[in-house]
């Protein structure tokens, strides 16, 4: 009889950009884990929050490397506007 391998998959938060999960040990203690390239954001606002996700609260915990830069770019840009650098 063969050995079925199941590899988990991981999907971004954002786009559904769907991949498989690294695997790391040996064959009887094997792990998984997402890719290293892979980000995740989480935002907290001073207005009051929802605890469902609503505009004052954002939380991506699996964005892919895409969706990671895109995040941390927009972020960098409407804080650098922000202190009136720009």
């Amino acid at each position: 009889m063969a050995d079925v391998s199941i590899t988990p998959r991981i999907s971004c938060d954002n786009c559904g950009l769907t991949v498989d999960k690294h695997q790391e040990g040996s064959y009887t203690s094997k792990s998984f884990k997402k890719p290293r390239d892979w980000g995740s954001l989480k935002i907290e606002g001073s207005r009051s929050a929802d605890s469902y996700g609503g505009k004052e609260n954002l939380d991506f915990i699996d964005l892919c490397p895409r969706c990671a830069t895109a995040a941390l770019d927009a972020a960098a840009s409407v804080l650098k506007t922000t202190r009136g650098e720009e």
